[in-house]
This record gives C-alpha cells, sequence and structure tokens, in this order.
C-alpha cells in the first residue's frame, strides 16, 4: 500500500499539478506539501481530513494510508495479500478522483 506521503504524491501527479498548485488547492503552503512528500512531517487529523473533502472520498479510506514500506517485511502472507488488495484500490482511488479535479486548468 501507498504510505500517505506517497500517495499524496501519486495523487498530485496524477492531477498534473506541481506541489504549488497542490498546495493552493488544499488551501496549505507549498512547503506543508514537500515535507509531507519527502516524509520530513507527518500529515496532521487536519490535513488528512482536508485532503478527503476535497478529493471526495471518506477520511476512513486514508487511514489505510498509515503504513510504511518497511512495515512490510515483518507481515504474514494474509496480510502482504491483504496489502495487495489495498494498493489496487489506492490505485483506483487515484485515478478515479484525479480525473474529476482540474488543479491547474487555465480559466
Amino acid at each position: 500500500m501507498y504510505s500517505l506521503p506517497n500517495f499524496l504524491k501519486a495523487f498530485r501527479k496524477a492531477t498534473n499539478s506541481s506541489q504549488a498548485e497542490f498546495a493552493n488547492f488544499l488551501n496549505v503552503s507549498t512547503v506543508l506539501i514537500s515535507m509531507i512528500e519527502s516524509q520530513q512531517k507527518q500529515a496532521s487529523k487536519k490535513f488528512i481530513e482536508n485532503l478527503a473533502k476535497k478529493i471526495d472520498v471518506h477520511p476512513g479510506a486514508l487511514a489505510l494510508f498509515y503504513y510504511n514500506d518497511e512495515d512490510r517485511e515483518r507481515l504474514t502472507k494474509l496480510e502482504k495479500e491483504l496489502v495487495n488488495i489495498g494498493t489496487e484500490l489506492q490505485r483506483k482511488i487515484i485515478l478515479k478522483r484525479a480525473k474529476s479535479i482540474k488543479i491547474n486548468e487555465k480559466k
């Protein structure tokens, strides 16, 4: 599964937006987007709720992203299968929601 920083970056790239454009869309600073994507800062509950609202998903769907890549080695086979299913669901969220969001479109 994507970690929240990786999900954020993948979603932003799927919308073809820069960090500055995506930050503007979320009404946060570019520095915050950069720090979360580079894992220098953890996303707050408020940030996650705002992101969920802006991309029209339930905040609980983003709770799946509290997964760290280094945790994968300790997972059982069944848990790894669940992670793979979660990854596929995350890809679908990115593809479906990113198509409906126009961030850097000229008006």
